[in-house]
């Protein structure tokens, strides 16, 4: 369910920590066929949610008419379930020895079997404010908070003991020739996702439809709203930087037409102690829109630390017809580390694969999308305690969106169901997303 006051000032979609599985003293505990979606069970927590919705949309009503503030709240509720794999073992001499792990002169073989199955509930709310009208022309202070609990018995979903996150927080001044920030802000580029306790300077040259930025400060972890050494990461142990690090870059974008733009940015980490490097990237990207109907994109990027390209990607997109879209787009992806983790070590290797889409507005208020995409992985060297079926990944799925006006608001109606099949497990995956705007804008 999402409240809207002002789309505009919505920031980006924001990551989780990577999950950390859930391990039992008596057992090695893998999750594995995960299904997310809407939980029957959870309708305690959308109701509590609509109510704290519609309590701060009837709060913000009257003061968005005189432009002085806008706020946005965002709620989201998931159904989790995850089938434990339990370690299990059999006499060597047993047939079902030739389907598990065997060493040579021992009694028992080792393999894997499925255990109980878990369930969690995490919810998230998200409440970001825009405040303006200081008497100074462009100023203006935002703020974006989350909420975070788990309503299920077994909350193995990452990060749900943390209940409060300021995602971002600065005062901004904004005129036509330049912009500055100082507070906790980010930055979304083809790097990825980076957070940091800083500021930022965009200096904008109009004749020649240049923008160049400069930003810095105290980096946060990636995708997580927190500092590297703080509490947050402990259960890393003795891989924990015991110093926060120093992140800081530099961006230009150029449009050399109203229908192209080409982007490069620098980008580089340093622990305080000034030690060595953690990261030190650059990436390049751009686009082209020959015709209303037509697109071209491309970007990639390159890890100056350790000499390695990272992701890539072309895309071409196309209307076939006034109600047939079509999009084809290639893909590399490389995963990228701090030089002050133990993950680099491991020589992380890339992927490459393709996905074709095809969308389909059947009406101004309806439109379907379907897609297929297909990865392959380069060798890893790396043993397994499972048979490789395959070192290819199929993914399929659709979308249906509708934005239909009932009981004097907008709705914005969006569901999804996709199915994964690659190395070891397949998987099948559902979500459901309902907006409303009960104001005009």
């Amino acid at each position: 369910m999402e409240l809207a006051f002002d789309s505009s000032t919505w920031p980006p979609a924001r990551l989780f920590a990577p999950t950390i599985y859930p391990y039992r003293e008596e057992t090695l505990s893998i999750l594995s066929q995960t299904r997310v979606g809407i939980g029957l069970r959870g309708w305690r927590v959308g109701c509590a949610f609509f109510g704290v919705a519609v309590v701060f949309s009837g709060w913000g009503a009257a003061p968005l008419e005189a432009q002085q503030w806008r706020a946005r709240i965002s709620s989201r509720v998931q159904l989790v379930e995850g089938q434990v794999q339990l370690l299990d073992s059999v006499l060597a001499t047993s047939p079902d020895a030739q389907f598990a792990t065997c060493q040579t002169s021992q009694e028992y073989c080792f393999f894997y079997r499925s255990g109980a199955k878990l369930t969690s509930y995490p919810a998230l709310l998200d409440v970001d404010l825009n405040v303006f009208g200081f008497g100074v022309e462009g100023l203006r202070f935002y703020v974006s908070t989350r909420l975070r609990t788990d309503f299920g018995n077994d909350k193995f979903w990452p990060r749900v003991e943390d209940n409060f996150d300021l995602l971002a927080g600065y005062l901004e001044w904004n005129k036509p020739w330049f912009r500055l920030r100082a507070g906790r802000d980010y930055q979304v580029s083809g790097l990825g996702f980076y957070g940091y306790d800083g500021g930022s300077a965009i200096f904008r040259y109009r004749p020649w439809n240049v923008a160049i930025e400069a930003y810095g400060g105290w980096g946060l972890a990636r995708g997580v709203p927190e500092p590297v050494n703080g509490d947050a990461f402990n259960s890393l142990g003795v891989f924990q930087p015991t110093e926060r690090n120093y992140l800081f870059g530099f961006r230009g974008d150029w449009r050399p037409s109203r229908n192209s733009s080409i982007e490069a940015i620098y980008q580089r980490e340093i622990p305080t102690d000034r030690s060595g490097v953690s990261t030190e990237r650059v990436a390049f990207e751009a686009s082209w829109n020959p015709t209303r109907a037509a697109s071209l994109a491309g970007h990639v990027d390159y890890n100056l630390a350790v000499g390695e390209w990272g992701k890539a990607g072309v895309s071409i997109g196309a209307w076939a017809h006034r109600m047939l879209f079509l999009q084809g787009k290639y893909i590399r992806y490389r995963p990228t580390f701090s030089l002050f983790t133990i993950w680099e070590a491991f020589s992380p290797v890339a992927y490459n694969g393709w996905n074709v889409s095809v969308g389909l507005p059947v009406r101004n208020d309806l439109d379907f999308n379907l897609w297929v995409e297909r990865r392959k992985y380069e060798e890893t060297g790396a043993s397994t305690s499972i048979l490789p079926t395959t070192d290819r990944d199929w993914r399929v799925g659709g979308r249906v969106g509708w934005r239909p006006q009932a009981f004097g608001v907008l709705w914005d109606i969006d569901g999804g169901y996709w199915i994964n099949s690659g190395f070891g497990a397949a998987l099948h995956s559902g979500d459901l997303r309902i907006g409303l705007r009960p104001h005009e804008q």
